[in-house]
């Protein structure tokens, strides 16, 4: 897949994941619109690479998703868009953080692409274009620290696939990544399962999976969780979880 003179919108573009796949588009000769909710980590990745433009965007917030798809459709149009946000709550049920704190992993990590894509895709069936859901290994062997952002990723792995399905033959690919623990601050203290990876190498082998045309992209320690959370699910999860 050729990425230059692409225009690639990118949720919480601005640190992390998202703004190591940011670098890769750039570097892909892509041009890159990234989202958040701070607007000064947005303005310093704009200010550091010319191709990207920063917009403060919720992607729990229909009205400002509207807006944000009705100023880039008037522009220019959407290419690529990739399902980036997310948030990874520690969550113990026996001493639990509030109620309204668990919830926001469901709502930025599952329903944040329902409500991108319900919004994007009408104008995204008019060109040929690709739709990227960021989800995660542990969508295959959950982690029973995180129990509503390891039940949120599952459901967007299902989704992702349900979706690809009902594109097939459509202008829209549906891809998605499955990252293992990744070295950034949304892990930052917290006892990772796993050697994170750095988020550079993620986001290499994203590259190289969409120029090979991959619809399922699964990084180190992922594959693994993949066909062994398939063939060996308590085992795994005993092993994950110790």
């Amino acid at each position: 897949m050729n990425f230059e003179h692409k225009h690639v919108l990118i949720t919480g573009g601005g640190s992390g994941i998202g703004l190591a796949i940011t670098r890769a588009m750039v570097e892909a000769g892509a041009r890159v619109t990234i989202t958040g909710r701070n607007p000064k980590k947005l303005e310093a990745v704009a200010r550091d690479l010319p191709a990207v433009t920063g917009m403060v965007c919720d992607v729990t917030d229909d009205a400002a998703i509207i807006a944000l798809r009705d100023k880039l459709i008037s522009e220019c149009g959407i290419d690529i868009l990739i399902n980036n946000a997310g948030i990874f709550t520690i969550v113990n049920v026996l001493d639990p953080p509030p109620l309204e704190e668990q919830l926001k992993d469901i709502d930025i990590d599952a329903v944040g692409p329902i409500r991108m894509i319900h919004h994007f895709l009408p104008s995204m069936l008019e060109r040929e274009s690709m739709i990227i859901n960021v989800s995660s290994g542990l969508a295959y062997v959950p982690f029973a620290a995180t129990p509503v952002y390891s039940a949120a990723k599952a459901f967007i792995h299902f989704y992702t696939q349900c979706i690809r399905e009902q594109l097939k033959g459509t202008s829209v690919k549906v891809v998605e990544l499955l990252p293992p623990v990744v070295d950034t601050p949304l892990v930052a203290g917290i006892e990772a399962p796993l050697k994170p990876m750095p988020p550079e190498k993620l986001a290499a082998i994203l590259m190289k999976g969409l120029r090979s045309g991959k619809t399922e992209i699964t990084p180190g320690a992922s594959v693994a969780l993949k066909w062994m959370g398939r063939f060996l699910p308590r085992f795994t999860f005993k092993q994950l979880n110790k």
